[in-house]
């Protein structure tokens, strides 16, 4: 089966290929809407399926799957909630949960039969049902303090959160730390993607909190938090343009 992998993540697009290239043929990655639409209107190669992340760095790929061949399926790759999910489920659309298990993403593709629907509809109908939910993203965390205290930390104070040793810990924009009983990717899927974005494998960011940006070795970027400056945030290569995309939307 011809391949293409939609991923923003180069780790999780490398995974996604792993699993993949013993038994199919991977004809192409994209990291970005703009690649997809490009991807298609050069008229690269043959198509069979699409294993799409829903959120990328210039927004949620639905945008982009709009305007694909109406035949080629897709199968989404997603850590959106549940809401989401009923969207997927209501509109027939396969997805799978990340981190993606190998033996699921296999049997999701066993079950890939070409389809006389129109795919493209699919998805602008799933777009509807996920826009008409008006998806609410956390607004503030609830941490417990001392004894029976708990502080309450909207996300507009929030400077960037970060894992260490195992340890989730929010920074706030005074530069007080809290532990968070939470993996980073759950984290992540419940704040809005225009406010935070996951830059690489320990930090999720705020953008109203970032200073500058600052070049580093082999093409690699350097970014500068006002609380912390000298916090050491690197972002790949390969996610240095979604980053500067998001910074500037």
């Amino acid at each position: 089966m011809r391949i293409l992998i939609i991923e923003d993540e180069q780790s999780s697009a490398d995974r996604l290929r792993r699993m993949l290239v013993d038994e199919h043929e991977i004809v192409g990655t994209c990291a970005s809407n703009a690649e997809v639409k490009l991807f298609f209107a050069n008229s690269g190669p043959e198509v069979d399926l699409i294993l799409s992340d829903i959120q990328l760095g210039d927004g949620l790929s639905f945008e982009s799957l709009k305007t694909v061949p109406e035949a080629i399926p897709v199968i989404f790759t997603t850590a959106f909630d549940h809401y989401a999910v009923q969207a997927f489920r209501f509109n027939s659309i396969d997805y799978l949960l990340k981190p993606i298990d190998s033996g699921e993403l296999h049997a999701a593709l066993g079950k890939v039969k070409p389809s006389a629907a129109s795919t493209t509809d699919a998805i602008a109908q799933l777009l509807e049902s996920v826009k008409s939910q008006t998806i609410r993203y956390r607004e503030r965390f609830l941490i417990p303090h001392r004894g029976d205290e708990f502080l309450i930390i909207p996300v507009s104070d929030v400077s960037h959160i970060a894992i260490c040793d195992g340890v989730v810990r929010l920074c706030t924009l005074e530069g007080k730390h809290h532990t968070l009983n939470m993996t980073l990717e759950e984290v992540e899927s419940q704040l809005d993607p225009q406010r935070f974005m996951r830059v690489n494998r320990q930090f999720i960011i705020s953008a109203a909190a970032v200073q500058k940006l600052s070049t580093y070795f082999l093409g690699k970027m350097r970014i500068h938090m006002t609380v912390a400056p000298n916090e050491d945030i690197i972002v790949s290569k390969d996610k240095v343009a979604a980053v500067k995309r998001w910074l500037d939307s």
